[in-house]
């Protein structure tokens, strides 16, 4: 997987989850008696980021690039993103628009700002789990050299179900004690470990010398779309835990044959370039605020188009500012 797949996949990955969040837009008028919650559960965006970014790693890791200041700045980057939106859209815009919306009380403001909480906006509750993954990822990777493929795969399955039962029959609602939270962080966690096992069984699959793709479908473009298309069908009218682990694999596994024109190319890529950005801001731009404007807009489909541009647009702009801040500080 190249650099270029990579930001491919993330910039479908984004693309997704807006799609994934569209529902959550409550003032959309008769949206749920139309097509986009059925699409929403065939989504899945977080185990492409998360197979990117264990495939990734995997490389950085036999390469003996994953040490703890790497792992520091990499977060603190991730950080900075965060509290750059946070700071814009809850401390100063959410502030003065939407006054007593957001609980701004020190400790309160310090469990959001460390991604303990994500009351400010649930979308962002991935952050913490996500950076606790990379602290922990060199033991899942010595562990993956250990046991090798086939049982890493088992092992990704079972902690993918498990984990995934564990959240959909005893939800961990915010209200819940400290404790109980912490306990709900740590399932998260171990969540992640599945898709980062995945990726990681992918890069050491490469790097044994073995190719990911096979070349009887590589660059025919139309028929990777009809079994795209025909894979998102399935899955929206097969609603199976089990399912979801094979069909991220294949749609990961049928983007690596494309061969796209070089201005989509172009677009997806920058989409994957700012896709951790525009994660931290959709959330903020059409369900904690503006919904009632982006109602407006009436039909779902034109809603997410904007949606997605605007929240490119600004993404482009916070990147600038937070890579400046961020070499200000060597992070970079």
């Amino acid at each position: 997987m190249s650099r270029q797949q990579s930001a491919i996949i993330k910039g479908l990955a984004i693309l997704l989850m807006m799609l994934y969040h569209l529902p959550c837009i409550r003032t959309i008028p008769g949206l749920d008696d139309s097509v986009f919650p059925v699409l929403a559960t065939a989504c899945h965006p977080i185990q492409y980021f998360l197979m990117v970014s264990g495939y990734g790693l995997y490389v950085s890791y036999k390469k003996r690039r994953i040490t703890w200041p790497y792992l520091l700045k990499r977060s603190g980057r991730l950080y900075l993103s965060f509290w750059l939106v946070l700071l814009i859209f809850v401390f100063a815009i959410g502030s003065i628009l939407y006054p007593g919306r957001f609980n701004t009380s020190p400790m309160f403001a310090l469990s959001n700002l460390t991604g303990l909480r994500w009351d400010y906006c649930l979308f962002t509750w991935f952050l913490l789990p996500y950076v606790l993954m990379t602290f922990c990822s060199t033991m899942v990777f010595r562990t993956i050299d250990r046991i090798g493929i086939v049982w890493s795969i088992v092992a990704a399955i079972f902690i993918m179900l498990a984990t995934g039962w564990l959240i959909s029959r005893h939800y961990f609602d915010l209200m819940y004690p400290y404790f109980i939270h912490l306990v709900y962080l740590a399932v998260l966690v171990v969540q992640t470990f599945g898709g980062l096992i995945i990726g990681a069984v992918m890069a050491k699959v490469t790097l044994s010398g073995h190719k990911l793709t096979w070349s009887v479908l590589e660059g025919r473009n139309l028929l990777i779309l009809a079994l795209l298309l025909a894979l998102f069908v399935v899955r929206c009218q097969i609603q199976i835990s089990i399912i979801t682990f094979f069909f991220v694999i294949a749609v990961v596994w049928l983007v690596l044959h494309l061969r796209l024109p070089q201005p989509v190319s172009r677009v997806f890529e920058s989409l994957g370039e700012k896709s951790m950005m525009m994660w931290f801001l959709h959330g903020f731009l059409a369900v904690q605020m503006f919904s009632e404007y982006v109602a407006l807009l009436r039909w779902p489909l034109l809603i997410w188009v904007v949606w997605v541009i605007i929240t490119y647009c600004i993404a482009s702009v916070l990147m600038l500012l937070s890579n400046k801040l961020a070499r200000g500080l060597r992070l970079m």
